[in-house]
């Protein structure tokens, strides 16, 4: 039996899986504690720091990301949760200062590589810099009885998607590739660990083994339930174990997903804001765009004629499927 001295418990959720325009994000939250330490519960375990989407104003809202983007400060407090995570874990500079924060930081901080790397320099323009509500919060629960680790996100722009889709022929693929990435950096960091994985479904699947096999060719993995409500495996090393549990509502039910879910939307948002601002600054009266079908055919249609005397063809900005 494997020697584990900690247990981690990981979300991972993604923002914009649907969109024509838009990078695919997804994000990975850890939280970490002491071998037998109880599983973090978000939301009472960070006591009155912390409240559901709609809750107490003065408070970190966590919740699902389509939640908090109805409210009408949705995008700020998207923001808040993010520079929570990376004040908490240390990953901001020290030459960065509460109001203001360069974008670049940030992905530095969620180990996102940088602007060029996720097809932000497409647009030129200053790029958006974080605003932040309230001043950053320590997401510390009492008595140390767990922790938050730095959060990793990876960024899909639309032509490293359109790339990956004419490699790999669907989305779903697109999808659980982008998942590989995140799964296997933290089975390469997890030494001596029992980690728990909670993810939303994807695409509402319920199998996931063939997959995870593509990931980890070498390592036994148990195969659990796999069913509407539920997909379940782990997966085992000499020095490591990882439990995946795929679960529908996964981003309302479990904090840890919730943030991930934040995050990922947070750092999509700021991609289309730089997106936005470059077209609707190149065509006067042109309404910006959240990038979803049927009105990204409309932005699309706006942009396609000047985009193309500018050399910038449609496989750079515009997603395939």
């Amino acid at each position: 039996m494997p020697h584990f001295t900690d247990n981690r418990w990981v979300g991972i959720d993604e923002a914009g899986y649907g969109p024509n325009l838009g990078p695919l994000v997804m994000t990975a939250i850890t939280a970490e504690g002491p071998l037998g330490s109880p599983r973090p519960d978000v939301w009472n375990d960070l006591g009155a720091l912390t409240d559901r989407a709609g809750g107490n104003p003065k408070r970190l809202w966590i919740d699902d990301s389509k939640r908090i983007t109805q409210a009408r400060d949705g995008h700020q407090r998207l923001q808040a949760a993010t520079s929570a995570l990376l004040h908490t874990t240390q990953r901001i500079p020290s030459n960065s200062t509460n109001a203001h924060t360069r974008l670049a930081d940030i992905l530095i901080g969620l180990d996102a590589g940088s602007p060029s790397a996720g097809e932000w320099d497409r647009w030129p323009g200053d790029l958006p810099a974080a605003t932040q509500p309230v001043t950053p919060v320590r997401l510390e629960p009492p008595l140390a009885a767990w922790r938050f680790r730095a959060p990793r996100s990876t960024i899909l722009g639309p032509h490293a998607f359109n790339q990956a889709l004419d490699r790999l022929g669907n989305k779903a693929s697109v999808h659980f590739e982008t998942f590989a990435r995140l799964l296997t950096a933290i089975w390469a960091d997890s030494a001596n660990c029992a980690v728990v994985v909670n993810a939303d479904k994807h695409g509402g699947r319920h199998f996931y083994y063939a997959g995870l096999q593509s990931i980890f060719p070498d390592q036994w993995i148990q195969r659990g339930e796999e069913g509407p409500e539920l997909s379940r495996y782990v997966i085992q090393g000499d020095d490591r174990e990882i439990e995946i549990r795929f679960a529908p509502r996964s981003d309302a039910d479990n904090g840890l997903v919730a943030l991930a879910s934040m995050v990922s939307k947070d750092l999509r948002e700021r991609w289309m804001a730089a997106f936005n601002r470059f077209w609707c600054k190149q065509v006067p009266g042109l309404k910006p765009t959240a990038g979803y079908p049927v009105d990204a055919r409309r932005f699309r249609t706006a942009i396609e004629s000047l985009a193309a005397s500018l050399q910038c063809p449609p496989e750079i900005w515009w997603r395939n499927r």
